[in-house]
């Protein structure tokens, strides 16, 4: 269990490898929130379904009350064949992911979770993301933060920009 007050009107990384439990310990504290009966949360879940046991969503995460954004994301490096197939997985899940920041910011919330965040900085701008980022008082972000997925322009570039994200955080947990 968690104390809240650890991560109130601050933002927060969670960074770590494949299957290092950044997703479960998001969910951790999410939990301890909803104990103490905060209900005006957010979870943006970027993360894509299971794929050869990488990735996962947030289980159950609508059933506790408070609003659960998600789309259908694919996993670029596991999906694509070659760096164009690569790429071109990693547009269409930023497509997507705009379309659920646009939704969320008609409705900000005053904790917002966004579970695998590594998926929109992709191909997502820093801009779009600090906006959605800035709508809330609390923030807790995982980002996938390791060296599993290999090296390729997308892993640099994602690893620039989790490390951009760092530098703006009050509270950085690496597991």
């Amino acid at each position: 269990m968690f104390d809240t007050k650890l991560f109130l009107n601050r933002m927060t990384l969670i960074t770590g490898d494949v299957n290092a439990g950044k997703t479960r310990f998001t969910r951790d504290i999410l939990d301890a929130f909803l104990e103490e009966g905060e209900r005006d949360i957010a979870v943006i879940d970027l993360a894509p379904e299971m794929y050869k046991g990488i990735g996962g969503k947030m289980a159950d995460v609508a059933e506790q009350g408070v609003l659960y954004m998600t789309t259908g994301i694919d996993p670029p490096r596991l999906l694509g064949r070659n760096q164009r197939e690569v790429q071109s997985v990693a547009k269409k899940n930023a497509a997507a992911i705009d379309r659920l920041f646009t939704s969320y910011l008609g409705t900000p919330k005053k904790v917002l979770f966004i579970n695998d965040v590594t998926l929109y900085l992709h191909r997502g701008t820093m801009e779009r993301l600090c906006r959605v980022l800035s709508s809330a008082e609390t923030r807790i972000i995982n980002a996938y933060y390791g060296e599993s997925l290999g090296d390729s322009a997308l892993s640099r570039k994602e690893r620039r920009l989790v490390e951009e994200l760092m530098t703006a955080c009050d509270l950085l947990i690496s597991l």
